[in-house]
């Protein structure tokens, strides 16, 4: 029975590989990993030419299948895109099968994108809530923000450019404006960038405004304090929900998220809104 070693590998700056990582990707029958091409060209870096096995979030499940056929004859490590395997990538998958077929699992730590951050964020805390990716879909987000909040610990989230500016604005509806927030572009890289602001005032951060490379959000802990939402605003949200085509249910649903209310109190404000018109046009429609 082979071992499957989950190796860490850097974020940005190559002389952050650990001595241990170097020689067990250069020992291991196989390495798989997330990308081939880039795998491929820190491992030419390091002088190792040990095979590559693609294996990613997309991946048929019969490419883990192989994988993991593979510990049959020998020690496979994986690697990811850059930092430690598990944390918003398809390593968590890998590991729960190989070990469901009896093979044993070793960690090689090293650089971490999660733990860089934290480590320069300033941020004294018993511990920190890791959202990694949010989720596309904006209900499943302001949900996720919402019960990150609530524990009062520092927040950890991964952005795009695209989307960097977006999950500053929609922090500000579940933490303070003056939660601290430090923002990460290109950790480790040439053009790495850390700066340090309040929620009110993050996006207005030059690294911000760049939308370049690679963001890392270390968000302050502590809900914000609640506020009171008039029916007309919640009326207005409703309309805008339903407007984009969904459901009365869906639409509350989104809207309660997003400003704190009860969602039956959404609900009933939407209908209440909706009700005049559909008796003007029944009106109009006796006349």
């Amino acid at each position: 029975m082979g071992t499957l070693y989950i190796v860490a590998t850097p974020i940005g700056n190559l002389g952050d590989i650990t001595v241990r990582a170097r020689e067990v990707l250069g020992l291991v029958a196989v390495v798989a990993a997330e990308d081939t091409r880039r795998t491929g060209r820190l491992l030419q870096a390091l002088g190792i030419e040990t095979k590559l096995e693609s294996l990613h979030a997309h991946s048929e499940p019969r490419k883990l299948d192989r994988v993991v056929a593979l510990l049959e004859n020998g020690d496979v490590a994986y690697v990811t895109d850059a930092g430690t395997p598990g944390l918003s990538d398809p390593g968590a998958g890998l590991v729960a099968a190989a070990r469901k077929a009896g093979h044993r699992v070793s960690p090689v730590p090293g650089p971490s994108a999660l733990a860089a951050a934290l480590s320069v964020s300033g941020m004294e805390a018993a511990g920190a809530v890791f959202l990694g990716f949010l989720p596309r879909r904006k209900q499943r987000r302001l949900k996720a923000l919402q019960s990150a909040s609530e524990t009062g610990l520092p927040a950890v989230i991964y952005c795009s450019p695209r989307t960097v500016a977006r999950t500053l604005e929609e922090c500000r509806d579940y933490f303070a404006d003056d939660a601290p927030v430090v923002v990460c572009r290109e950790l480790t890289k040439l053009h790495e960038e850390i700066a340090e602001s309040t929620l009110q005032n993050a996006a207005a951060l030059e690294a911000v405004e760049k939308k370049k490379g690679e963001y890392l959000l270390v968000v302050g802990g502590g809900a914000r304090p609640p506020r009171e939402v008039s029916d007309a605003r919640i009326a207005d949200e409703m309309a805008r929900e339903r407007g984009a085509g969904r459901s009365a249910r869906d639409a509350a649903a989104a809207v309660a998220a997003r400003l704190g209310v009860p969602r039956r109190r959404a609900y009933d404000a939407g209908i209440e809104r909706a009700q005049p018109r559909k008796a003007r046009g029944r009106s109009k429609a006796r006349s």
